[in-house]
């Protein structure tokens, strides 16, 4: 038996759940990718493993488990074709230390990922929204302060005060803009919680900067004072959930360096990093600068304060994993940090990654063209299941005011008794409900109706039920909280997909 079967063989043996691809040789030497199942290597920015090098081609090679545990290498017919251990190939089997090349200047290598390290990233998470957690109550706190404020002043007005009454204006754009608020906070938190690592795809520091910043002036003393300045399109290809997550750990540290208040500043830039940063530095990098005005970091802390469990918090504080945790998720994204610090003159953590050419997903994110609304001869009619009666009975309200037909139904049993092909023209499901769930009442409702249009509404932001339920014929996935116009959109695109279930053409939701 040859060593390279061998080799296949015992990879076979073991298995494991995820690899590592890092780039080795080309302009983003040490970028990461954890690969769970397939991934496509290539300069598009639609590719998993993005490389931005003239010479590889925009969907260049793929890498995919075989049907007995191993990874395999696929050319995808590019220019430059794609190489194993030095030779050409078409698609070939890979294992641990394997070095693929595509085209004629990147190369990259197969490696396990170890499980521990996910764990310690979640762990890491779990202890930014403790750090966040008593400003995370006060806001919320506030905007339902400002809902019972807003409420109690509409009910205690005259019967027949009009709708057009200047004061009954102002408090509906004021209860509006707090649920707003509460919306935004608690989407931004859910993102840090249960972000997916393995989603790669261009994110826009700037946008990300903006947003981290406006969930810190939310939970953070007043007596600190937020500045972010940042440049537009200063793009990146990696993960959004992971690099809110390296900024939010610099940002609260910065925090807790200045107990008596200061000025914390974020800035996003594009910027050619220092030489011995060891980076590329015939263009620009993009610029992520957390400054602080705080305590500081002496000479003796400062070699040591990304390892692992080090801390110069007070015991009690944190675990001292944040900054390891930023330096993991910065190196996993090709790039490097600087640091200037001393006692007493405040710090400046300088991260560089490597910058996309916005130009070149110019389309990627924008929003589709508004359509027309989806024209019928009759209303049309919707059957809204959700177990929680005061989210039913609003948007079954909104619904009707939006011309649609709507029957309300407090849980899957109800709806299945309720349901009727060719009245009810589509079915919107929450996902959790007590008794049957949304999955149990999807496939009662689709083994009784195979053409049954369902679309899902939910609360969790679950990618491997998202999938199971779409697979099955969920022709969208909202994630609440929505507002009503997109819940609108979404119906009106749903009904005009075919209604034939081998037809069905599923829609992204939000």
């Amino acid at each position: 038996m040859s060593d390279a079967a061998r080799r296949t063989i015992d990879f076979a043996r073991n298995a494991p759940s995820a690899v590592r691809l890092t780039v080795v040789e080309g302009p983003t030497v040490g970028q990461e990718f954890k690969l769970d199942g397939a991934a496509t290597i290539g300069r598009s920015p639609d590719a998993t493993v993005m490389v931005d090098d003239p010479g590889v081609s925009r969907l260049h090679a793929r890498i995919r488990r075989s049907e007995v545990g191993t990874f395999e290498v696929e050319d995808l017919g590019s220019k430059n074709g794609t190489f194993l251990n030095g030779t050409r190939v078409e698609q070939a089997p890979a294992a641990f230390g394997d070095k693929i090349r595509v085209g004629p200047r990147v190369v990259l290598t197969l490696s396990s990922f170890d499980v521990v390290e996910e764990q310690v990233v979640q762990r890491q998470r779990l202890e930014t929204i403790g750090r966040l957690g008593a400003g995370i109550a006060h806001d919320l706190n506030n905007v339902l302060a400002a809902l019972h404020a807003g409420t109690a002043f509409l009910q205690q007005l005259a019967p027949s005060t009009d709708l057009g009454d200047a004061r009954v204006r102002e408090c509906l754009r004021d209860l509006s803009l707090a649920t707003s608020q509460g919306a935004e906070l608690t989407r931004g938190i859910l993102r840090i919680v249960r972000g997916k690592r393995s989603v790669r795809e261009p994110v826009d520091l700037g946008q990300l900067a903006v947003e981290v910043s406006r969930i810190l002036r939310h939970t953070i003393d007043h007596s600190i004072q937020v500045e972010t300045v940042v440049d537009p399109e200063v793009v990146v290809h990696g993960n959004h959930s992971e690099l809110q997550q390296v900024l939010l750990n610099l940002c609260l540290n910065a925090r807790d360096a200045m107990p008596q208040g200061g000025k914390l500043g974020v800035v996003v830039k594009l910027a050619h990093p220092p030489a011995e940063l060891g980076l590329p530095t015939e263009r620009p990098c993009a610029l992520l600068e957390v400054s602080d005005t705080g305590q500081g970091i002496d000479a003796e802390a400062r070699p040591l304060i990304f390892e692992p469990f080090f801390t110069t918090k007070r015991e009690g504080a944190g675990f001292g994993i944040g900054l390891s945790t930023v330096r993991d998720l910065v190196k996993l994204h090709g790039g490097r940090i600087a640091l200037e610090s001393g006692r007493s003159k405040g710090s400046v953590f300088s991260l560089y990654f490597p910058a996309v050419d916005v130009q070149s997903f110019a389309t990627t994110g924008e929003r589709a063209p508004a359509e027309l609304p989806f024209q019928s001869e009759r209303p049309v009619s919707l059957l809204l299941v959700d177990d929680e009666q005061l989210l039913r009975r609003s948007f079954g309200r909104l619904l009707r005011q939006h011309g649609f037909q709507v029957t309300e139904a407090a849980g899957g049993a109800e709806a299945l008794s309720l349901y009727a092909g060719g009245k009810h023209d589509l079915v919107i499901l929450d996902l959790d409900m007590p008794g049957m769930s949304g999955e149990e009442t999807q496939v009662q409702l689709l083994q009784r109706v195979p053409e049954a249009r369902l679309m899902f509404a939910s609360g969790h932001a679950d990618p491997q039920r998202e999938h199971v339920v779409r697979e099955r014929g969920a022709r969208a996935f909202l994630q609440k909280p929505y507002e009503i116009e997109l819940l609108v959109d979404t119906i009106h695109q749903v009904m005009r997909q075919p209604t034939f279930c081998d037809e069905r053409t599923l829609i992204g939701g939000s």
